[in-house]
């Protein structure tokens, strides 16, 4: 049975969040590089949805939110520091400090109607997933003419030359791996969704093939590996969906749709990331510093110990104190994972099923730099653990509504 989270008349988006899926999906960073020669990495439209949520109460901070903003004043000092360390311009630092630190005030944000904002989020992520596939399928046919098209629309050389050469589902948002990032998403919210909320997973079979499509289209080992696991987990005791979904992938694989994926499983697992650190981590550079980093961008500076040094950096952990410190990394990583955990833990509401969906979503974007980017892949994944983190409130009063009834 039904039951609708709360009673409100008030179907009101929230306008700060709406303004950051704009920015994520409407005008993404090629869209930007169109229109604007230099800052373009800046998600403006974000910012300003960020702005919209940090002064809607007359810029007062509430007291329940003082620590997060403890951290993230502790964090910007650290940047602050380290950038002028690093010799960097301040139009290279608000780049930084607008990609990495100001989405972290989604964390914390519990808008006015907050069923109502959600549910608008999972339907963007759904249709944003359904045009990245459709468009791919369609590409396909066009032999890669239309992202090509629109990378060279937005002057990107480097995503132009990596489109052309690869097999991968590049979109217009972007690398596959931000591709796979958002069809895991997609899957884990709607599933999460019409669990706690609708206790209808009758269409839950539509979301699965996007997904699995999606994904296998990127060509993501760890993407294809946890959803793999998520829908072991999740669909263990529903046994209609588990023929569904064993159906679906032993038809793909007789027919051919994971030999990509395979294929690039007969090479490291890493990518390369752990061999490349491993022959350079003995130089005998103190690549780590405690208070302070490198600067942003610094993992680019090593390509003299061998061309492709910058992987050896491409986790989170260990980019973050490259660039800003061993204290920042653990600070920031401290934040965006512990700090959510523990409260979908303390709020109680399916916790169980809230955590293994933030846990999958959290692995997946820690392996590899995409909140490193300093761009839109950060505001992507606080604003997912934004819904996380209200479905996990909003839950508990739909519990009390089904005990009264």
């Amino acid at each position: 049975m039904r039951v609708e989270p709360t009673q409100t008349k008030n179907k009101a988006v929230d306008y700060g969040v709406l303004l950051v899926l704009i920015g994520l999906f409407l005008a993404p960073i090629f869209v930007r590089e169109m229109i604007l020669s230099k800052f373009y990495q800046i998600n403006y439209f974000a910012v300003l949805g960020c702005a919209f949520i940090l002064f809607r109460g007359g810029g007062k901070i509430k007291k329940k939110n003082l620590p997060l903003y403890i951290l993230m004043f502790l964090m910007l000092g650290i940047l602050i520091i380290s950038e002028m360390h690093a010799g960097r311009t301040v139009q290279g630092f608000f780049r930084v400090f607008a990609g990495l630190l100001i989405p972290l005030t989604l964390l914390s944000y519990r808008p006015i109607n907050p069923e109502e904002t959600i549910k608008v989020v999972i339907n963007a992520l759904k249709a944003v997933s359904i045009f990245i596939l459709v468009t791919c399928v369609i590409d396909f046919f066009a032999d890669k003419q239309i992202i090509l098209a629109y990378y060279k629309l937005a002057h990107d050389d480097n995503y132009y030359n990596m489109a052309f050469t690869s097999n991968r589902m590049f979109s217009y948002v972007g690398h596959p791996l931000y591709n796979a990032e958002i069809f895991l998403m997609t899957f884990g919210l709607n599933y999460a969704y019409n669990e706690i909320f609708l206790k209808n997973h009758k269409n839950d079979k539509w979301i699965i093939l996007i997904t699995l499509f999606g994904i296998v289209f990127t060509a993501s080992k760890s993407a294809i590996a946890i959803f793999l696991g998520l829908l072991v987990v999740l669909y263990i005791k529903n046994w209609k969906y588990m023929i569904f979904c064993l159906s679906i992938l032993i038809f793909g694989y007789f027919n051919g749709l994971f030999d990509l994926v395979m294929e690039r499983f007969n090479g490291s697992l890493t990518t390369g990331r752990n061999e490349v650190w491993s022959r350079i981590k003995n130089s005998g550079i103190q690549f780590f510093h405690f208070f302070w980093g490198n600067g942003s961008d610094s993992k680019y500076s090593y390509s003299y110990l061998e061309e492709w040094a910058r992987a050896a950096f491409e986790y989170p952990y260990r980019l973050f104190a490259l660039e800003f410190g061993i204290l920042f990394s653990g600070l920031l990583l401290y934040t965006i994972f512990i700090i959510p955990a523990y409260k979908i833990i303390k709020n109680k509401s399916n916790r169980l099923l809230l955590l293994i969906i933030f846990a999958a979503i959290s692995l997946h974007v820690n392996i590899y730099n995409g909140i490193g980017t300093y761009s839109d892949a950060m505001y992507l994944f606080c604003l997912f653990v934004f819904v996380i983190l209200n479905m996990s409130i909003l839950g508990r009063k739909v519990e009390n509504i089904r005990d009264e009834k």
